[in-house]
């Protein structure tokens, strides 16, 4: 397996696919990529509708897959605030590979999702989905279960960013500008890929189990109302952790609930929207079912800082193979808007697993497993690590 990435901050786009284009060529010689990611900022937006075709002709690869950005990932570097274009290409005769195009409509009262791949029996012991999605005519809440359930597999990729309206964000699918749905591709391999999602949070308190709730308001939390339980867990913070739920409380939904103890990395985390003082009801970013386990969790940067170096450090612990590579997709939230300094999740992977090709994208919604089931994230970062 061969794995090659290339990138450019040039703002003419001839210029940027040429250095491209010509560096990967040279690391190449001449072997065929078997599939090849783009991600780029919409400094090139004009040349979005042949760009993909361009670079999967010349490079001769099998299939291409990407989308457009606010900035890209790329070696050790986030390039906020600039041109950015990236290719990351894997060679690997050993993998087999199902593009597909998922389109999403109305029916009734339900949004139906459709052009799933097939699920295909083989003796291939390792995989993943990559799913790149356009925000104004994609629901990946309703497309993750489905394709979890056809494939088996962890789904990694996020959300398109940089665009601010309908048409102005898109994907890239195997020389096609495609502007509507969702793009992905079914990787299977010999290959192991690992994986870690940092959503960047701390629980604090203790576990609720929700005793009252509908869609996604909270009404009772072991049997009180929920905004009693929550300021009395409140007062037993320390200063420095009441001053960090100020700044904005999170919610996290145990995702496994058969552990007999939950930590980091057990919980999908959602945003606190606000309370009723009168109810006592606090209502949160997604549904939560009655009977289900939760812990209010703070984010900020020293806390993300430490928890995606506690899962980077797991994730050695745990694994001894190489890792050859990597794909990362990073919340447009995080970067220097959250950390104040350039490079933070980059530079950390890069100190753990050294200089192996890494690129990805700055995300509007990022997707990653926790778990045995992948979800729709935010404020998170989400990497694919290939083993050798």
């Amino acid at each position: 397996m061969k794995i090659l990435m290339q990138k450019s901050t040039l703002g003419e786009t001839s210029q940027a696919v040429e250095e491209v284009l010509h560096g990967l060529e040279s690391q190449l010689q001449g072997s065929t990529p078997e599939l090849t990611f783009l991600f780029v900022t919409h400094h090139h937006e004009e040349s979005f509708a042949t760009l993909s075709g361009q670079i999967q002709n010349r490079l001769n690869s099998r299939h291409l897959i990407g989308c457009t950005t606010e900035a890209i990932v790329a070696e050790d570097k986030e390039l906020e605030e600039q041109p950015g274009l990236v290719i990351w290409i894997l060679a690997d005769s050993h993998s087999i590979l199902q593009p597909f195009h998922l389109q999403f409509q109305r029916e009734a009262d339900q949004i139906v999702c459709f052009g799933h791949p097939d699920k295909e029996d083989l003796a291939v012991e390792h995989g993943a989905v990559f799913l790149f999605c356009e925000p104004y005519s994609c629901s990946p809440q309703i497309a993750l279960p489905q394709l979890l359930e056809s494939q088996g597999l962890p789904i990694f990729g996020g959300v398109a960013s940089g665009g601010i309206g309908p048409g102005e964000n898109c994907l890239f699918l195997d020389g096609e500008r495609i502007d509507h749905g969702a793009v992905g591709l079914v990787y299977r391999s010999t290959h192991k890929i690992r994986q870690i999602v940092s959503q960047g949070c701390r629980p604090i308190g203790h576990t609720f189990v929700v005793t009252k709730a509908e869609k996604n308001i909270l009404y009772e939390l072991g049997g009180l109302p929920a905004m009693q339980q929550f300021r009395e867990m409140f007062r037993d913070l320390s200063p420095e952790d009441q001053e960090r739920v100020r700044q904005g409380p999170h919610l996290g939904v145990v995702t496994n609930e058969y552990k007999g103890q939950f930590d980091r990395g057990d919980f999908l985390v959602s945003n606190v929207l606000g309370s009723d003082p009168e109810t006592g009801a606090i209502a949160v970013s997604q549904g939560v079912r009655v009977g289900r386990t939760v812990q209010f969790h703070v984010r900020d940067a020293v806390t993300a800082d430490e928890d995606l170096n506690l899962l980077i450090q797991q994730d050695k612990q745990h694994h001894s193979a190489e890792v050859r590579g990597g794909l990362v997709f990073t919340c447009n939230g995080r970067g220097q808007k959250l950390f104040g300094t350039p490079h933070h999740d980059i530079s950390a992977i890069r100190a753990a697993y050294g200089q192996i090709p890494l690129a990805g994208f700055f995300a509007q919604g990022e997707i990653g497993p926790l778990g045995e089931r992948s979800y729709l994230h935010g404020f998170t970062t989400s990497v694919a690590l290939f083993e050798a």
